[in-house]
């Protein structure tokens, strides 16, 4: 019995984080206007990581910030958006991570979040980096898919998260991209990177 009311709670909670995420999808994809403000992305990445930190701990997970100390720079990182969908896609990149990075005393998961600024656009990008399992090339583009779960995952997941990531990206003119973040090691980790256009709409980032 014990066994079956743990199955019922977590079937329960999968199902409540499901429609949470249909209502996230939803929103993002509304074809109304944004209320667009002046959004702090470091004060929003702030917010998410406090909100998020607890349960990296429980995982065992070393959940870190990597931001802009260059003064100069620094008054780039205010961007027009709207910041319940912003934090919104970096709570999801972050919840990805940490659902995806396992974590041991012989090895521990880490998970960075860079807010980085091009030296020539100034445009502002972010990025959220692990160093779990890595996803294969041929499911780069599959994984921004609303449903589609990569090969040879056993882990729980709506598979809503990042194409809701990829959905608010495109509505405040950014785009996503995922990479290999460490190349050549045994975890070979993902880095995700979200570029968003400076100002003026004009140029992109290519941040290395």
């Amino acid at each position: 019995m014990k066994h079956s009311l743990k199955q019922i709670g977590r079937a329960s909670v999968q199902a409540t984080h499901t429609v949470n995420q249909l209502l996230s999808l939803a929103r993002a994809e509304g074809g109304s206007a944004l209320d667009l403000q002046s959004c702090d992305m470091e004060a929003l990445i702030s917010e998410v990581l406090m909100d998020s930190l607890p349960r990296a701990m429980d995982k065992g997970l070393d959940l870190g910030y990597d931001g802009v100390e260059d003064e100069d720079k620094r008054r780039f990182l205010n961007i027009q958006g709207n910041p319940t969908l912003l934090k919104e896609m970096i709570r999801n990149l972050v919840d990805n991570a940490i659902h995806y990075t396992p974590s041991s005393e012989e090895r521990p998961g880490v998970i960075t979040v860079r807010l980085l600024v091009d030296p020539y656009s100034q445009a502002v990008a972010v990025q959220v980096e692990d160093n779990g399992p890595g996803i294969a090339a041929a499911e780069r583009e599959r994984i921004f898919e609303p449903f589609y779960r990569a090969l040879g995952s056993n882990v729980d997941g709506s598979g809503l998260g990042l194409p809701i990531v990829r959905e608010i990206a495109q509505r405040h003119g950014a785009t996503v991209s995922v990479d290999v973040a460490h190349p050549g090691q045994a975890s070979p980790g993902a880095c995700f990177t979200i570029r968003f256009a400076r100002a003026s709409n004009q140029f992109k980032i290519s941040i290395n």
